[in-house]
């Protein structure tokens, strides 16, 4: 197995190469590469997982070929958790940022 199919394998949801690719670029993983277990327990290969759960977790409802992928609130939010708790674990910084700056009339 390569790390693309592994990657493919979180979910069974259709997630587009071009997705799988950016992912892959980003966090440097080749998805030609087999899939050991050195390299599904490499920090690269983790984060490129907890961006594809994140990227999920915001993911459309989709129908393709007759079949129909959906995720409920509570998958959704499970998958944001978990994406989190790789982030966390591997202190990559993903949280949102709090912004600050003027606010009505009077400082």
């Amino acid at each position: 197995m390569t790390t693309l199919e592994a990657l493919k394998g979180i979910n069974s949801y259709p997630i587009p190469l071009r997705t799988l690719q950016e992912v892959a670029e980003r966090r440097g993983v080749d998805l030609d590469m087999a899939a050991t277990i050195a390299v599904i327990q490499s920090r690269e290969y983790n984060l490129a997982y907890a961006d594809l759960l994140m990227w999920l977790s915001f993911a459309p409802q989709v129908t393709q070929g007759g079949q129909s992928y959906s995720f409920t609130d509570e998958q959704r939010l499970q998958m944001r958790n978990r994406a989190s708790e790789i982030y966390e674990e591997l202190e990559e910084d993903n949280a949102p940022k709090i912004r600050y700056g003027y606010k009505g009339s009077r400082l």
